[in-house]
C-alpha cells in the first residue's frame, strides 16, 4: 500500500475571514502574524481567494521609494487610498466590499497609538485611525514588511498587481500548517519546482492514487496511493504518514514536509490531522480547528472522518471528539 523512496533532496473561502482567526494583543486592534498573512494570500476555496479583487486590500504605509523597490504582492501604496490631505480616496461602500484590510509599515510591533508607534510609523497610524473612523476594522501586520519579506521574499515584488487579469497570473502556494515545517496543498503545487524551491521542501507525502512523484531525484517521498472514496481504508496510511512527518520534523537539521493529494482537501487533510493528533497530542476536534484556520478548504470525506475518530480512540484510549462536533 505504501512506498517510501529516499532519493535525495534539494536546498532549501473566498470565505469571509472571521475575526476569531486573528490575534489581538492591543486594545481594539487586530494584528496579523507573518504566517497568517502568508496563508491569507494563498487561501483557496473553489478558486484562489487572491483572484478576487475584493478579497483583501493591502496598504503599504512606507515611503514611495520603499514601495517601488518591493512590496507585498497586490499591495497598494497607502497614499493612493488614504491621502494625508484629501482623506480617503475610496468610498465607504467600496471599502466595505473588502473582506480584509491589511496595513503594514517597514517594521514594528508597538501598540497602535503608543508614543513609539506614532514615532516609528506615523503613516500607518494615520491610515489605521482614518479607516477606523469610517467604520472599518483594519488589521496590522506584526513585524511589518521587514519580517514578512525575510520569511516570504517570493511573495514580495516591485510590480503593481491590481487588475483581476494580473491576479490570475499569481502563483498560489500550499498552506503553511506549522511555520517553516509542514505544508499542505495540491498535486499542481507539488509539481511546481519554484514552489518546492521557494519553500525549501525536502520531503513529500503523496496521497494521490494516480499522480507520480514529481521530483524523484531531488526529494524524499512517501507514496500512499489513496483514493478519495467511501471504501478507502486508512488503517496503514495514518500511522505511516504521521511517523514519516514526525521523523522529518524531528531530525537534525529538520526538513520541511509537503503533504498533498489532488486538490489538497480530503486525503491530505486526513494525513495531516493524524500527525497533529499523534505528535501534538491534540484531539481530532482541536486538530481540525487548527487545520481549518490555516487551510479553509480542508474537507476530509465522511469515511476519513470516521476513521480519524477511531484513530483518536486508539491514540488516547477513549474518544474525545464526536462526529457531530466535526460535521458542524
Amino acid at each position: 500500500m505504501s512506498d517510501v523512496s529516499m532519493v535525495g533532496m534539494i536546498d532549501s473561502s473566498l470565505m469571509r475571514i472571521s475575526k476569531r482567526s486573528w490575534s489581538g494583543p492591543y486594545d481594539g486592534c487586530l494584528t496579523d502574524s507573518t504566517p497568517q498573512t502568508y496563508n491569507l494570500l494563498n487561501a483557496e476555496e473553489g478558486q484562489p481567494a487572491l483572484f478576487d479583487p475584493h478579497y483583501i486590500l493591502i496598504l503599504d504605509c512606507r515611503s514611495a521609494e520603499q514601495y517601488k523597490e518591493s512590496h507585498v504582492v497586490t499591495a497598494r501604496a497607502a497614499v493612493t487610498v488614504i491621502h494625508p490631505e484629501l482623506g480617503c480616496l475610496i468610498g465607504s461602500l467600496e471599502l466595505q466590499k473588502f473582506s480584509i484590510i491589511l496595513l503594514y509599515a517597514e517594521e514594528g510591533s508597538s501598540p497602535v497609538g503608543s508614543v513609539k508607534a506614532r514615532k516609528d510609523s506615523p503613516e500607518l497610524q494615520r491610515c489605521f485611525f482614518q479607516l477606523s473612523a469610517l467604520g472599518m476594522d483594519p488589521v496590522i501586520l506584526l513585524g511589518g514588511f521587514s519580517a514578512f519579506s525575510t520569511l516570504y521574499p517570493f511573495l514580495c515584488t516591485p510590480r503593481m498587481v491590481l487588475l483581476e487579469t494580473e491576479r490570475h497570473t499569481l502563483t498560489i502556494y500550499p498552506s503553511e500548517i506549522l511555520e517553516g515545517a509542514l505544508y499542505q496543498g495540491s498535486v499542481a503545487q507539488a509539481s511546481d519546482y519554484h514552489i518546492i524551491k521557494n519553500l525549501h521542501i525536502t520531503h513529500v507525502v503523496n496521497a494521490t492514487a494516480n499522480y507520480p512523484n514529481a521530483f524523484p531525484n531531488m526529494l524524499c517521498y512517501l507514496s500512499l496511493h489513496l483514493s478519495d472514496d467511501s471504501q478507502q481504508d486508512l488503517v496503514e496510511a495514518l500511522p505511516l504518514a504521521s511517523r514519516f512527518i514526525n521523523m522529518v520534523l524531528s531530525a537534525e537539521p529538520a526538513g520541511r514536509v509537503l503533504v498533498h493529494c489532488s486538490l489538497g482537501r480530503s486525503r491530505s487533510s486526513a494525513l495531516t490531522l493524524a500527525f497533529l493528533m499523534e505528535h501534538r497530542h491534540w484531539s481530532l476536534l482541536h486538530a481540525l480547528r487548527w487545520l481549518k484556520e490555516r487551510r479553509a478548504c480542508t474537507a476530509p470525506n465522511i469515511n476519513f472522518l470516521c476513521q480519524l475518530l477511531s484513530y483518536e480512540e486508539q491514540l488516547f484510549g477513549s474518544r474525545l471528539t464526536s462526529l457531530e462536533d466535526i460535521r458542524r
